[in-house]
């Protein structure tokens, strides 16, 4: 079988998957420019590959009734257990897109050679008889875990970073407590005006009903601010007009949006699960704010399909700092959420209170009880 033109749609078969990784593999196809795939599920064509995912419910099960009902197409196993004697050409879980299209391609090349192609396992092959687990004395060696990242960065299989020629990035987090940043989302979010202080000064008034800020410092000024930590901050209800004349007066998303970037600098936003799916509410208004570099990129994809910041690095082929920068600019604006703490937030403001169990009826006493009773408080 030949690899198909650009022109061509490939049509890829998959197997063992919900509707949230077919969505995941939906978006990466049409994001994908040297070649035009589609799902076997969205386009009635014969399949000119399959992509199948053995670490479902149903296990390997969904591998044999894929090979009985397709004998001859080639496919891709997907997998975070890989197996020494993989039937077919495996992938390791997490799925990058940078290494997806690249075996596809391999598998279309060369169909007939998937067993012979499959990839070995992540660590050095041990001959071990499934499920036997290797004794203890002499376990296979694996790569030392990074140990400058924190548990919640840590990436499935490697460290939380981006690899480019050669070189290992890894994320660093970014706490607003303390910061400009965390002053004015904290003020934008109250419902009356607030009077901002940093450093025992009058800084800014925020109106968040009218979406205005008044600031008392230069633009440099707040920038040279957005770099520091533990600052000395405070913010008080609005009661009359300031004595001061204000420098400057501009919207308020137009600083929240430029005070995220100045602060956060390509750290990911402390709070954020690099594995939680995320979401744009709606689109900022990206022609009156500051410049990002492939903004409308990520808000394209977060707007359409709720995305994991670790999947959307793989899928936009970006470094992770400007997807960083994106995340507290749009949550700054209120624009942003996770979609399974939002989920897990509303489940439990719904979910009904638990009654307090009612206090029992006292017991009634015969009359000959109470009789007694009587007697003995003669």
């Amino acid at each position: 079988m030949s690899v198909s033109t650009p022109a061509e749609p490939i049509t890829v078969l998959t197997a063992g998957m919900d509707e949230r990784k077919l969505a995941l593999f939906r978006m990466a196809f049409r994001l994908h420019s040297l070649h035009r795939y589609r799902l076997a599920s969205d386009h009635p064509a014969t399949p000119q590959v399959a992509i199948v995912d053995v670490d479902s419910a149903s296990g390997w099960q969904v591998w044999q009734q894929y090979r009985q009902q397709y004998p001859a197409l080639p496919a891709l196993i997907v997998t975070a257990y890989p197996s020494d004697n993989a039937p077919a050409l495996q992938m390791v879980k997490p799925v990058r897109m940078e290494k997806l299209f690249p075996l596809l391609r391999q598998l279309l090349a060369a169909p007939g050679q998937e067993a012979s192609a499959a990839t070995p396992p992540a660590a050095p092959a041990v001959a071990i008889a499934a499920p036997v687990v290797p004794p203890v004395a002499s376990p296979p060696p694996q790569p030392a875990p990074a140990q400058a990242v924190p548990p919640s960065l840590a990436m499935p299989g490697a460290a939380p970073s981006v690899v480019r020629s050669g070189q290992r990035r890894t994320l660093q987090r970014f706490h607003p407590a303390g910061t400009i940043y965390g002053l004015l989302v904290a003020a934008a979010r109250q419902k009356q005006p607030q009077q901002l202080h940093c450093e025992q000064r009058l800084f800014a008034t925020v109106d968040p009903v009218q979406g205005q800020v008044a600031l008392y410092t230069t633009l440099s000024s707040v920038q040279q601010l957005c770099e520091l930590n533990g600052l000395r901050l405070g913010a008080e209800a609005l009661s009359g007009q300031s004595g001061e004349e204000p420098m400057l007066r501009l919207p308020l998303s137009t600083l929240l949006w430029q005070v995220a970037l100045w602060s956060c600098r390509g750290r990911l936003l402390a709070g954020i699960d690099p594995d939680t799916p995320l979401r744009l509410r709606q689109w900022p208004n990206l022609t009156r704010l500051a410049p990002l570099p492939g903004a409308l990129r990520i808000a394209g994809l977060w707007s359409r399909t709720p995305t994991s910041l670790r999947v959307a690095v793989s899928l936009l082929k970006m470094e992770p700092g400007p997807l960083c920068n994106f995340i507290a600019a749009s949550h700054a604006l209120g624009l942003l959420e996770q979609v399974g703490k939002a989920n897990e937030a509303a489940s439990a403001a719904t979910r009904p209170a638990t009654p307090a169990p009612a206090p029992l009826p006292p017991a009634r006493q015969s009359l000959l009880s109470r009789l007694l009773g009587r007697i003995k408080n003669l």
